[in-house]
């Protein structure tokens, strides 16, 4: 039977990315470097152990490759706690601007030495709440705000929409319920089981399409 490990290897040659050992040694470093910093700051859930977080936290983050092109993009990881989904993305689709949005402030300082460590380009941290952040100057608009383990409340929708350019999305990771979006218009992007995750959705709602019916 393969470790998580080797499943996420697999994965990681399913995508079709170059460079996979040197891409491996980078998610190693990542990967520790959050099993570290988790026993002293809660960046993950400390119910799942450290052999889980292939699978269970990396190998989520990237299922969104499989249906959303980054490359070039202005990327918002809205809610990133220990840089999850915004640093695994960033680490296999290097080409695009990311923001970890994060509103805790020693969460947000763990990130800026992640992003350090891990020697990430065209990556910033941002220390602020989703609806403080929408209303600062000179900030960029975003073609993707990417959000795991948050839930659609009704306070996040305007910020979102503010965020996101008018040909943007908003993008929620989920495993079966659909309660927080079934008020809004949305398009299910990726609906598929995934070996030792279990079923996993996509859910992609349009800048245009961020208003209550």
């Amino acid at each position: 039977m393969k470790d998580e490990k080797q499943i996420f290897e697999d994965y990681l040659n399913s995508l079709e990315l170059e460079n996979i050992n040197q891409l491996m040694k980078r998610f190693e470093h990542y990967h520790n470097l959050l099993y570290t910093t988790n026993r002293k700051v809660n960046l993950v859930s400390r119910n799942i152990p450290s052999d889980r977080y292939w699978v269970q936290h990396f190998l989520d983050s990237l299922v969104a490759l499989e249906c959303l092109d980054l490359e070039g993009k202005f990327v918002l990881d809205f809610g990133s706690g220990g840089g999850l989904p915004g640093i695994p993305l960033k680490l296999a689709v290097p080409d695009f601007n990311l923001t970890l949005l994060e509103s805790v402030q020693k969460k947000s300082r763990v990130l800026r030495e992640f992003v350090d460590a891990l020697s990430l380009s065209a990556t910033n941290v941002e220390a602020s709440r989703l609806e403080d952040y929408a209303y600062v100057a000179r900030r960029p608009s975003y073609d993707i705000i990417v959000c795991r383990a948050i839930s659609l409340e009704e306070r996040y929708i305007s910020p979102i929409r503010r965020l996101l350019k008018p040909s943007g999305m908003v993008v929620f990771y989920k495993a079966q319920k659909l309660d927080d979006v079934q008020n809004l218009h949305y398009e299910v992007l990726l609906d598929k089981k995934y070996p030792s995750l279990g079923q996993r959705k996509l859910i992609g709602i349009k800048q245009r399409d961020l208003m209550l019916r």
